[in-house]
């Protein structure tokens, strides 16, 4: 006898009460980003001012990084200026989680996964990097694929060349 198999459920299928106290609990850049998945979200979730100023408590508590100059806080979008929005890129590669147990500042009480970001990267030397990759975006990967499409068409090239162009202007011996 086979057990009847349960129905699969999701998030939408919640009732909207529970989506609206799931997101109260939401830190606000978990919250902006549930409200940016769908226009059922965009209505409930809220994102005021209250939600902006304990999310800069709360960093300025832990010494992370907070916007020093004046912040606009009338709306998402003026509030999230390239400083706010460097944090939250930081944040979601989980750069400034320190690597030790319980130190994921971005899921509460775990540890960050080792996959998710090498140490390394992590290193302020590398913040450089990442900087640059963010200032140039997409122009960057692209360069870099061609630069490496070169590449591999230059050694498939030589290899070329060198085996079967090269044999025919200096033939070998056949009597060695």
């Amino acid at each position: 006898m086979e057990l009847p198999i349960p129905p699969k459920l999701d998030l939408m299928d919640l009732p909207t009460e529970m989506h609206i106290y799931i997101a109260e609990f939401l830190p606000y850049p978990d919250a902006l980003a549930l409200k940016h998945t769908c226009r059922h979200f965009y209505r409930l979730v809220c994102t005021d001012v209250h939600l902006k100023v304990d999310w800069l408590v709360q960093r300025f508590e832990l010494k992370l990084e907070c916007p020093l100059e004046q912040c606009s806080f009338r709306t998402d979008e003026s509030f999230c200026n390239w400083r706010i929005r460097r944090i939250m890129e930081r944040r979601r590669w989980h750069l400034e989680c320190p690597r030790v147990r319980g130190g994921c500042l971005v899921v509460t009480g775990s540890t960050c996964q080792a996959d998710l970001v090498p140490t390394w990267l992590k290193r302020r030397s590398r913040a450089k990097i990442l900087k640059t990759l963010a200032f140039w975006g997409n122009e960057a990967l692209i360069i870099g694929m061609f630069a490496l499409a070169l590449h591999l068409l230059w050694a498939l090239l030589v290899r070329y060349v060198s085996r079967h162009i090269r044999p025919q202007i200096h033939p070998i011996p056949e009597d060695l």
